[in-house]
C-alpha cells in the first residue's frame, strides 16, 4: 500500500492552531486549578511569546513546572519573575528581581516567566 502526502491548507492550518491552542489553554488551566483563567490565559501567552515554542509545547513545560511557577508566584511582590533553569530532567527555579538580566540569561535551558502580564491579568 502507498501513501501519499498531501499539504495542509492555509485554512487547515488555522484551524489545527486554534485546536492547538484549545488544548493548551485547557492544560494549563488544569495544572493551576485556583487560578482564574485570565491568569492562565496570561501565562501560556507570555511564555509562547517569550520562548518562542508552540503552544502544545509551552504548555507541557507549565504543566511540568506548575509547583515551582505556584512557588515563585507566592513572590510576586518581591520579584518580577522566576527563570526556570533545566537541571537533568527536571528544572530548578531561580527568582528575578530585574527583567534586564532575565533577558539576558534566557536560553534554551533557561525559561523566563515574566509575573507582569499575570500581574495585569488580575486587575
Amino acid at each position: 500500500m502507498q501513501t501519499t502526502a498531501k499539504w495542509l491548507t492555509p485554512t487547515e492550518v488555522a484551524q489545527t492552531r486554534k485546536n492547538s491552542v484549545t488544548v493548551a489553554k485547557t492544560m494549563v488551566q488544569s495544572a493551576f486549578p485556583d487560578w482564574p483563567v485570565e491568569r492562565t490565559e496570561a501565562l501560556l501567552d507570555g511564555a509562547m511569546t517569550t520562548w518562542g515554542y508552540g503552544p502544545l509545547i509551552t504548555a507541557n513545560t507549565l504543566v511540568r513546572t506548575n509547583d515551582l511557577i505556584t512557588a515563585a508566584w507566592r513572590q510576586r511582590d518581591n520579584i518580577t519573575g522566576v527563570m526556570l533553569l533545566r537541571e537533568g530532567e527536571g528544572f530548578v527555579p531561580l527568582y528575578l528581581h530585574r527583567i534586564l538580566l532575565a533577558l539576558k540569561m534566557q536560553s534554551p535551558t533557561a525559561l523566563w516567566i515574566d509575573f507582569t502580564p499575570l500581574k495585569e491579568a488580575d486587575t
